[in-house]
């Protein structure tokens, strides 16, 4: 357990999207029961295309396979932190907390599955490692997800309502005592995949989307897609996104700008739903993160559907809010404090978790 006013910290983040490993060195300052942040390094190492299909693939592994590339990754992304923490001539780490990558999302059974071996990072850095952060939350019943709104609580104080928008978009409402947090449906790991199609990464400030058209029929089964109807707690993984929204996409032979169009739209409803259920003040602002808050077609839909102000980060915050979330997670780890809040996950009770490796 740590001791001190002033903490030293690496965040890893690899999201559902399968852009890159999210780096971000921070120092956080504790003071009583308050939390301060400053992000003094940051960096997105970009999976090339041969990586990323390793990972897509992931799921139709055999066990063998699987328990292998579980000890690649692991030992890469402590190759990468190792390169940044070189590059960044950092000397007083106190920590590393890594998400890993998900590869199977199935609270519903039980089981979450986070890729990427936490003793194969302490080797390469040399440094105390964090990892494996969301199953004793669904060993006690809980989703396991989102594990973002601890942070938002404590270094986000201002705010009430959090979206962010990666891979799958999830929000969070912060009130007086309580904080509710769910997935609220595919976002970027739809929105990328259609992209692709176009020979794009992502679609640039959501120009593909704005000159497209609304496909009334797909819009309307996106939005029956059962998930949406169902009521917090939930969460979603990559495999469900596959499966439903994408394959969805797939039965349609309108062009990718009107796919991309619809699935915008189906977007800001359903952030739209979740604003209307939750009684939200329209006096309220949204904080907007992730990689989304950069598609400036998605952001203008979710500011007509919504009629809220929405705030977006800074670009730090923007891109690395997930990696400093992770980063927080794991200090409170080892501040032994809760991390995963019931009230958010739908677990018996709140949990410190965390598996901790020692170099």
């Amino acid at each position: 357990m740590l001791h001190k006013d002033k903490y030293h910290a690496i965040g890893l983040m690899s999201g559902s999207s399968l852009d890159g490993l999210d780096i971000c060195y921070v120092q956080f300052q504790q003071d009583d029961a308050h939390f301060q942040y400053n992000i003094l390094a940051a960096d997105c190492n970009l999976y090339d295309d041969n990586f990323r299909n390793t990972l897509r693939q992931a799921p139709n592994l055999t066990a063998f396979e699987l328990a292998q590339l579980h000890t690649k990754v692991g030992k890469y992304f402590g190759e990468l932190t190792q390169q940044f923490i070189a590059k960044n001539k950092i000397h007083n780490l106190d920590f590393i907390c890594s998400h890993g990558q998900t590869i199977f999302h199935q609270p519903a059974l039980s089981f979450t599955s986070q890729i990427g071996c936490g003793a194969q990072i302490a080797a390469q850095t040399q440094c105390k490692v964090i990892c494996d952060l969301r199953s004793s939350d669904v060993a006690v019943g809980g989703q396991g997800a989102p594990i973002v709104p601890i942070a938002e609580k404590y270094l986000f104080p201002q705010y009430s309502i959090f979206l962010n928008l990666g891979g799958i978009a999830n929000i969070s409402f912060h009130d007086e005592n309580t904080i509710l947090a769910y997935d609220v449906c595919a976002a970027n790991t739809l929105l990328n995949f259609l992209s692709k199609q176009k020979k794009l990464d992502y679609d640039n400030d959501g120009n593909l989307a704005r000159s497209g058209k609304i496909i009334p029929e797909l819009l309307d089964e996106f939005n029956a897609i059962e998930f949406c109807k169902q009521t917090a707690p939930k969460s979603l993984g990559t495999e469900h996104v596959f499966e439903h929204w994408i394959a969805l996409t797939q039965k349609y032979n309108q062009c990718i700008e009107d796919k991309l169009a619809t699935a915008v739209e189906h977007i800001a409803i359903q952030i739209k739903n979740s604003i209307l259920s939750h009684n939200t003040s329209y006096n309220s602002t949204i904080l907007i993160s992730g990689g989304g808050a950069l598609n400036t077609f998605l952001i203008e839909r979710i500011q007509q559907q919504t009629g809220i102000k929405t705030v977006i980060s800074d670009i730090l915050t923007i891109q690395y809010k997930e990696a400093l979330a992770i980063a927080f997670f794991g200090l409170l780890r080892l501040l032994e404090l809760p991390n995963c809040l019931a009230s958010v996950t739908g677990a018996k009770k709140d949990v410190i978790g965390g598996a901790i490796y020692l170099p």
